[in-house]
């Protein structure tokens, strides 16, 4: 696995690698993890079963990126025996794995998580945004598949110039059984919960012109705002402005036990981003049992969402759509209920079981083109 995030899990792409590679080892395969080196990390680490090699990094616009060289990519490949390399994240070291891959003749395949537009939010990162896109088809080009965790974008990559097999596998859930885990403390109200970075692709700014919408016909409702990034003071000047701050929590980075209780203790989860595949916290609210909000700007929305059945799709650009449902819903409690029934049933497809067995089918195909 080649990955600039993993342990600890700062985006859904590092939840991702931790689990598919847990699945994995106690499958009884040999898993490696290739990512980035924060202080005080040691170089080698054996995490429940899974060797991480980590390599010197440097964090460009909240994103860390590992910088390792091709021949050093090329030993630890060597050491581990690898028969398969599995990219997960765009950026130098997927540009040294892939060269390293190929000098070596192993099959690669990529997870399609990454997008241009999400790695160059940054003003100055903008101009760059052709050249990203272009590089980013380009390694995936060099695989002999490509995963997409949403099926709309198996629909889309194509005309982008992807000329690769393309398949769609979803993304796993992280949590076990939802109904072992303790909820968070919480007042009366209706309690509103968001989960992710702290990032402009997120489009949080929607969401706190919503909510202050929501607060003027429910006044005791509070917003939960779950991880960190580099908007959380914008965000917190926006609270500021719009008079809500003492109704909005910055719980910042929650680790997976805390995360499982705040899911388990809100009322309705919403994630306004205008950039998104197949979010994960999407499908850990619905495994938790909470009717879900997304915008229809993420690509899987209508995959996820069935409006009026798990949850309801509103315009990305509307505070006042966005209020009208969170109001809705916090009128009606058996509404939340039913919804959040019905999503739970649905991230059932989402169990890891089910996505590493067509993980490790791929796998073996792409070995065997090999």
């Amino acid at each position: 696995m080649i990955s600039d995030d993993v342990r600890p899990a700062l985006t859904g792409v590092g939840a991702h690698v931790q689990q598919v590679s847990r699945e994995l080892v106690r499958r009884g395969h040999r898993v490696a993890v290739l990512t980035t080196r924060r202080a005080n990390e040691p170089a080698l680490e054996l995490w429940q079963g899974v060797r991480l090699h980590r390599f010197f990094s440097l964090g460009v616009y909240g994103f860390a990126q590992a910088l390792p060289s091709r021949q050093a990519i090329r030993k630890i490949l060597q050491q581990e025996a690898a028969q398969v390399v599995h990219h997960h994240y765009l950026g130098w070291m997927m540009a040294q794995a892939c060269a390293a891959a190929q000098e070596m003749a192993l099959p690669q395949l990529s997870t399609y998580h990454f997008s241009a537009e999400v790695l160059t939010q940054a003003w100055a990162m903008r101009p760059l945004r052709p050249l990203i896109r272009r590089l980013a088809l380009g390694y995936n080009n060099r695989c002999q598949l490509v995963i997409a965790p949403s099926q709309a974008l198996v629909r889309l990559l194509p005309g982008q110039g992807l000329r690769v097999p393309l398949r769609y596998i979803s993304n796993p859930l992280v949590f076990a059984n939802h109904a072992d885990v303790v909820p968070a403390a919480r007042k009366t109200g209706l309690v509103v919960m968001y989960a992710g970075r702290l990032a402009p692709e997120k489009n949080l700014s929607l969401l706190l012109r919503a909510f202050a919408r929501l607060l003027r016909l429910r006044p005791q409702a509070k917003l939960w705002l779950a991880g960190q990034g580099p908007e959380r003071p914008a965000l917190e000047r926006l609270c500021l402005a719009l008079q809500i701050r003492e109704s909005v929590d910055f719980l910042g980075f929650l680790d997976p036990g805390e995360l499982a209780r705040h899911y388990a203790a809100c009322d309705v989860f919403v994630l306004p981003s205008v950039i998104e595949a197949q979010p994960l916290v999407v499908m850990e609210a619905m495994w938790f049992a909470k009717p879900v909000l997304v915008t229809s700007a993420i690509v899987a929305a209508e995959e996820m969402v069935t409006p009026g059945e798990n949850g309801y799709i509103v315009d990305p650009q509307d505070p006042a759509d966005l209020a009208d449902r969170l109001h809705m819903l916090g009128a009606d409690p058996a509404l939340r209920q039913k919804l959040g029934h019905e999503g739970h049933r649905r991230a059932q497809a989402y169990r890891p079981e089910r996505v590493v067995d067509e993980l490790e089918q791929a796998y073996r195909e792409v070995i065997g083109r090999g």
